[in-house]
């Protein structure tokens, strides 16, 4: 089963266990539509969870996992992806990728290869990229429009429009 990073979980949220949620993309709703199969992966393991409850309010989404009853639990949760089967995942539209897309993707400045990605990471205004150079040094290049150019997932390729980043 091909699985996509859709969301980062970032807090527990009152005293039953919920969740808040910050999805990859504008549309969450697919959300509501899963029930089991959804993989939070934290420090390098993987839990299968199943959903007992989606829910948005004003523009922020909370999940309540099966098992999860308490807000002790729920702050374990904090910081972990949260992963969808493909076919169950938000339809994207035309330009539209997802966050685990840009995974082995080589950030392109004035044609010249700079790093790869290597990772990301729930940064506090955007999705952060962790890229490593061709040293083995690694970077983090915040993924906005005043740092990313074209990104193309076909040609594993993102446009890096300041290069200082790197430096």
């Amino acid at each position: 089963m091909e699985k996509l990073a859709t969301a980062i979980i970032q807090t527990s949220f009152g005293l039953t266990g919920e969740v808040k949620v910050r999805p990859f993309n504008d549309d969450c709703s697919y959300l509501k539509k899963l029930k089991q199969g959804i993989i939070l992966l934290k420090d390098g393991r993987e839990q299968t969870y199943s959903i007992e409850g989606f829910r948005k309010s004003g523009g922020q989404a909370f999940i309540k996992f099966a098992g999860i009853d308490d807000p002790e639990s729920a702050k374990k949760l904090a910081g972990a992806t949260l992963f969808v089967p493909r076919s169950e995942a938000a339809p994207l539209k035309k330009g539209e990728y997802y966050i685990s897309e840009l995974l082995g993707c080589t950030l392109m400045h004035e044609g010249k290869a700079m790093a790869k990605v290597v990772g990301f990471f729930d940064g506090p205004q955007a999705v952060l990229l962790e890229v490593e150079d061709g040293s083995n040094k690694r970077y983090l290049v915040p993924l906005l429009d005043q740092y990313i150019g074209k990104v193309s997932i076909e040609d594993k390729t993102i446009e890096l429009l300041a290069q200082w980043l790197l430096s």
